[in-house]
């Protein structure tokens, strides 16, 4: 064997190593602990919270949901998730603002979501229900 012919096979075993790292990267990331999610637990309450939210919201886009229930729902995930904010942080002058900051990056958030994954959906298909 020569040089030119070691070549390919070297070439294909750096390829598989590259793509067998590639696909274990995810598993690798999982098995490490993430600090930052144990260390603010009401934060992660608070985004949950949120979550919950964005998700009545479109459910009320969708027609799943009454937009009676949607403003009541709201409203209590809401105003828990200020209670939440205040706990951690104190009542000042800027707690509202900072609540109103992280509603409309949530909202942000699940706007672009939302454009995702109309983007997605092929061109030539109609809705289930729609008159052809």
């Amino acid at each position: 064997m020569n040089g030119v012919d070691i070549f390919p096979t070297i070439l294909g075993i750096a390829l598989v190593a590259a793509a067998a790292a590639f696909a274990l990267l995810p598993f690798a990331r999982a098995a490490t602990p993430d600090t930052s999610a144990s260390s603010e637990p009401e934060s992660t309450d608070r985004l949950g919270l949120y979550r919950q939210v964005m998700e009545l919201e479109f459910d009320v886009q969708v027609g799943k949901l009454a937009v009676q229930d949607y403003e009541q729902l709201s409203r209590e995930l809401l105003a828990e998730a200020g209670q939440s904010l205040r706990q951690e942080r104190g009542s000042t002058g800027e707690l509202d603002e900072e609540i109103e900051r992280e509603i409309a990056a949530a909202r942000a958030a699940f706007a672009a979501t939302r454009r995702t994954r109309r983007a997605r959906k092929p061109a030539g298909r109609k809705p289930a229900g729609t008159p052809s």
